[in-house]
């Protein structure tokens, strides 16, 4: 992007952003823009990505880390936002917990253990780590080395995923109880 965006009208951007910011409040732009983050971003980064001022970007900015949706680091190069990972976590529980039965939940990691126990049969390795590890220590093409890192990504993120299976279903009925009606 060349310029930063501005709250107004700006009849050279695609209308793919015109929609979403006549669809959406600067708000929920910058909380889209930061809950997505993959790394620490400033907040001029998040402005520019979300089509908001920074002045404004930085309030609600403030307003989410308030919330304990997003966390701060200051670096020699200005405070970064980054989501707070307790808060992912417990999002994602509750996301699990809604749209799953406990039998569900299981089947799932079940599905996922099968595909990490395939994993370790294939590359004869332990862990995600282990995998890419053989990228470098291995005469392999350039394509296989991407094959492997790739698969040692879906790894990590298997073994995260499983890791919030077995909470949910470990906690199944503490996460899904409602406390009954007083009279």
């Amino acid at each position: 992007m060349t310029e930063p965006p501005s709250d107004g009208e700006n009849s050279q951007e695609p209308a793919s952003v015109e929609r979403w910011k006549e669809h959406t409040t600067g708000f929920d732009r910058v909380r889209s823009v930061a809950f997505a983050l993959q790394e620490p971003r400033t907040a001029g980064w998040i402005a520019d990505e979300a089509y908001v001022s920074e002045p404004t970007t930085r309030d609600h900015l403030a307003r989410l880390v308030d919330l304990g949706i997003l966390v701060t680091n200051d670096t020699s190069g200005g405070r970064t936002y980054y989501p707070d990972p307790i808060y992912s976590r417990l999002t994602a529980l509750r996301e699990l917990v809604d749209a799953n039965t406990a039998a569900e939940l299981a089947e799932q990691a079940a599905e996922i253990q099968r595909d990490i126990e395939a994993w370790k049969d294939e590359y004869g390795v332990s862990d995600s780590s282990s995998l890419r590890a053989t990228v470098a220590g291995e005469d392999l093409s350039a394509d296989e080395a991407r094959t492997r890192l790739r698969r040692a990504d879906d790894w990590a993120s298997a073994k995260y995923h499983l890791s919030l299976l077995r909470d949910a279903i470990d906690h199944y009925d503490t996460y899904t109880a409602r406390p009954s009606a007083s009279a």
